[in-house]
């Protein structure tokens, strides 16, 4: 009888042992539902990325128009005719840190540039570009810090 009960005891703990269809099909709907969740957050938090980007890119272009503007060797000081002077300018070398490449923003596009007066009368160039949703981007800001209507 005792050997009856123990070898019942144990058959009850191997089919228990197991889980069901049911739970397995419920942790698998669960880690569904966790995992598009999760997709979309990084999807978003990659183009937050994107734009940043730009906006450094664009930084970094205007940086080189005022290195340009302010060579010793330019001598009327004056602005660069197009954005691909910057890469070979008539005088040193390169002024942008990866050359051609950073002319183009991170959706492939290339880089606009256009003069603007600020309030004290110099002049500089806007960088610009637009995200793919068509989020204006400058070095002075994304969306409505851009700019990009002066």
């Amino acid at each position: 009888m005792l050997l009856a009960s123990a070898r019942a005891t144990r058959q009850q703990a191997a089919r228990r042992a197991g889980f069901t269809l049911l739970e397995v099909l419920v942790v698998v709907a669960i880690l569904i539902i966790l995992a598009s969740v999760a997709s979309i957050a990084v999807m978003r938090n990659l183009e937050t990325a994107r734009k940043s980007q730009a906006q450094l890119k664009a930084k970094t272009i205007a940086n080189a128009v005022q290195a340009y503007v302010l060579d010793p060797q330019n001598a009327n000081h004056s602005l660069p005719d197009n954005l691909g002077e910057l890469v070979n300018p008539g005088f040193g070398t390169s002024l942008l840190p990866n050359g051609q490449e950073d002319l183009f923003d991170p959706w492939g596009k290339q880089y606009q540039a256009r003069p603007i007066q600020h309030s004290d009368g110099s002049e500089v160039y806007l960088i610009w570009t637009t995200a793919n949703d068509g989020t204006p981007i400058s070095q002075y800001g994304v969306g409505p810090l851009a700019r990009t209507n002066q």
